[in-house]
């Protein structure tokens, strides 16, 4: 793997992510896992599903949860969205949904554009569906820039999949895990934009959704949260939505 000069001031060390020490030169395949291809059921005979970027899997209050932005979801059922099972056989339906309605201010902030899908009752049948979701058990605590190493960015660009499932019944999905860095503090507050540490050789599109884990230095330790999640990337810069605000969202989850 290579060696990004960011993260060369930690390779030598580990970094703690949940109860689990990391070597620094396997954090970006640990966190990449937690990134997973946001699938719809399309009701075709055919092309069975659609692949619409990125999402992530986590367990939040004890409930296993897929999240995505709620832009990636235009015009699809929300209970068609789901999650394949390793080797892609299945795809399983959640047991029900969260977002924001049209009419909940979704103009004024990129706050609302959030969805969850709660897989508690397809988990009790495949326990396999969320034994490696992140445990998002709090925000990243408030810290001075400088403490801040690097956030690592992972997701599903659209123009990587292997999607043929009309002649072959074959789907190949490939995973990018990227590192950037804060660059700015957009207007508005629920957003953070970064910047990636090389520039993108590839169409971002499809990034949306992922997420931006974001590795801290606490006290004398180096800890790894969850930074927020992509809502919309170019190839030198993305935009996430902060945690604390998915952190919100998902408590207001009933």
């Amino acid at each position: 793997m290579s060696r990004t000069p960011i993260l060369e001031t930690i390779l030598d060390t580990s970094a703690r992510v949940g109860s689990l020490l990391v070597p620094a030169g396997s954090l970006e395949s640990c966190l990449g896992k937690f990134a997973y291809p946001l699938t719809v059921w399309t009701h075709d005979d055919v092309l069975k599903i659609s692949l619409l970027g990125s999402s992530i899997g986590i367990v939040h209050s004890g409930r296993p949860l897929v999240v995505c932005s709620k832009h990636q979801l235009r015009g699809c059922e929300l209970s068609d969205v789901g999650l394949l099972l390793s080797g892609g056989e299945k795809l399983i339906t959640s047991s029900g949904s969260r977002t924001f309605h049209e009419g909940e201010h979704l103009q004024e902030s990129d706050a609302y554009d959030v969805a969850a899908f709660n897989l508690t009752e397809p988990a009790s049948e495949y326990p396999e569906l969320s034994k490696d979701f992140f445990k998002f058990q709090q925000p990243p605590p408030d810290t001075v820039s400088k403490n801040i190493v690097a956030f690592i960015v992972a997701g599903y660009p659209s123009k990587d999949q292997k999607y043929d499932l009309e002649e072959k019944n074959h789907l190949g999905t490939v995973r990018r895990v990227l590192t950037a860095e804060p660059d700015s503090q957009p207007s508005d507050p629920a957003l953070l934009k970064l910047k990636f540490l090389q520039t993108l050789d590839f169409d971002p599109d499809g990034l949306s959704g992922g997420p931006a884990f974001v590795v801290l230095l606490v006290g004398e330790e180096f800890q790894v949260y969850l930074g927020g999640m992509v809502l919309r990337s170019g190839k030198s810069h993305c935009y996430i939505l902060k945690s604390g605000f998915l952190w919100s969202f998902l408590d207001s989850y009933s």
